[in-house]
């Protein structure tokens, strides 16, 4: 195939698809479509914001769980006299 039957078939194909471009255009097939699109927009924006909020959400819950579990760790330490001052201990192995 040479390349001026290349260029022709892509002039073609361009033309053809501008034809059917302006014929739905008149049609009023793409009428609807931002409406649509800004729609879907909203729609993600909202679920991506509501999936963002639950993982702050737990995220804060977890948070706070670890720091209720430190605070009970080192009152036990506490209690039974052990020292922790510049001492790392790992509870596992005590």
């Amino acid at each position: 195939m040479s390349n001026k039957k290349l260029v022709l078939g892509i002039a073609a194909g361009v033309a053809a698809l501008a034809v059917v471009g302006v014929i739905c255009k008149r049609k009023g097939y793409f009428d609807g479509f931002s409406d649509k699109a800004e729609e879907l927009g909203s729609n993600l924006k909202d679920k991506f914001r509501s999936v963002k909020d639950s993982a702050k959400k737990r995220f804060d819950e977890v948070v706070h769980k670890g720091e209720d579990i430190a605070g009970t760790l080192s009152k036990a330490e506490n209690a039974s006299g052990k020292t922790t001052a510049g001492t790392t201990t790992n509870p596992a192995t005590t």
